[in-house]
């Protein structure tokens, strides 16, 4: 993931937002484009050639950052008026972006926010009623410090474009967000300017825009290629109603806890659904992430799946062969047989919702070697991450307490 998730409860702002969201005459609707990282071209500021490594952008483990995703944000005003990429989060409780001056200072698209050059960019000050734990009164401001940026709370107007070179669909004034000074260990390849919060919490986007979303947003990432793969951010009237044979199953919204928790409650590896007890899974919370680029479970659950994942592999000729510490499984002896029987994947649902993974989705093949896009040794929970949510897509109704999710092919 981008960045540490911060918890924040501010009872009276999300009343406010609450009743908005309450509200679907207020609803308006925006709609803009989701692009592969590997696919975001900056805007005439050379980043070495867009060039990806193998680090995931938020887990100290090795795996394919082809599976991260952003949408352009224009953020301030007049001079100061700047283009992003920011990545989706839906467990951050804020956005937050690069500002001048920033220590170190990666490549990114565009440059780095300026904030007085912005005329409509005014820091959050010590005294707002937003400056609340885990934010922290100084006598320059609100300052706020996560795992990988530190800085000070702002306020500033973003413009929500639907794509790069796509018209401001909706500027939205007053925005609070994190503009952060220092980004040591925010891996960014070179590409994103910060984080977009589509979370629960009061000061996310999401709840921030109000009646123009009423908590609701859809999203589907499509499945990175060669050419030029994009898919869509949903937000209020925009999101369509699921269709009949979509999934659907309740999530669990823990006050001043970011994350929208799923009810997991069984896995299917191949046809085969894995012996793991309830409790289990009662102990260890599942969400869903596109911050994530793969999904690692809790440990408990992953040594299930890791064993009968081996075992299966060994059936068909292929052996486990060490990879990264920490990272995920490789195998070896790829031949079109071995790939033609890869198994795919099931999480099970509270409610009876299923959601599968075909193995395009689970196995990423090198030459004569696969990796296997899950991980989960010294996890303590479980989030479904972006490589196993392409060509999906999946609604939240945050009033309601729903997700849904169906097939679709993202483009």
């Amino acid at each position: 993931m981008f960045g540490l998730v911060s918890t924040l409860v501010l009872p009276v702002f999300f009343l406010s937002f609450a009743i908005a969201w309450a509200n679907p005459s207020n609803t308006t609707g925006l709609s803009f484009q989701l692009v592969a990282l590997s696919r975001a071209v900056p805007d005439g500021h050379a980043i070495n050639g867009s060039a990806y490594t193998t680090e995931d952008l938020r887990l100290p483990i090795s795996t394919s950052a082809r599976y991260a995703y952003g949408v352009f944000v224009s953020l301030g005003t007049g001079e100061g008026t700047r283009l992003k990429v920011l990545g989706l989060d839906t467990e951050l409780s804020t956005s937050w972006v690069m500002c001048e001056p920033c220590h170190p200072s990666p490549p990114q698209v565009g440059n780095l926010f300026s904030p007085s050059a912005s005329p409509t960019f005014h820091d959050v000050h010590n005294n707002d009623p937003v400056c609340t734990t885990p934010y922290r009164k100084t006598a320059h401001g609100c300052s706020f410090h996560f795992s990988s940026v530190t800085g000070y709370l702002s306020r500033d107007t973003f413009h929500l474009r639907t794509g790069r070179s796509g018209a401001i669909r909706e500027s939205v004034p007053h925005v609070v967000f994190g503009c952060a000074h220092s980004s040591t260990g925010f891996h960014n390849d070179n590409t994103l300017g910060g984080v977009l919060s589509l979370s629960h919490l009061p000061l996310s986007l999401l709840t921030q825009l109000g009646g123009h979303a009423s908590g609701r947003f859809s999203y589907c990432l499509p499945m990175p290629t060669v050419h030029n793969p994009h898919g869509s951010l949903l937000l209020g009237a925009d999101v369509p109603s699921p269709p009949p044979h979509a999934h659907t199953t309740n999530f669990v919204i823990r006050p001043g806890i970011s994350g929208y928790h799923l009810n997991l409650v069984g896995i299917t590896l191949g046809y085969k659904r894995l012996k793991i007890d309830k409790r289990v899974f009662v102990g260890h919370s599942c969400s869903i992430n596109p911050a994530e680029t793969i999904t690692h479970f809790a440990e408990p659950i992953y040594l299930v799946v890791e064993k009968a994942l081996v075992a299966r592999m060994k059936e068909l000729g292929s052996d486990p062969v060490k990879g990264p510490l920490g990272g995920p499984l490789w195998f070896d002896r790829m031949y079109k047989s071995v790939k033609e029987q890869l198994p795919n994947m099931a999480f099970h649902f509270e409610g009876g919702a299923e959601l599968w993974f075909t193995s395009d989705r689970l196995f990423e093949v090198h030459g004569m070697n696969a990796r296997f896009m899950v991980a989960g040794r010294g996890y303590r929970r479980t989030v479904i991450g972006a490589a196993q949510q392409v060509n999906t897509r999946f609604t939240f109704d945050v009033p309601r307490g729903k997700l849904s999710f169906v097939s679709e092919v993202c483009e």
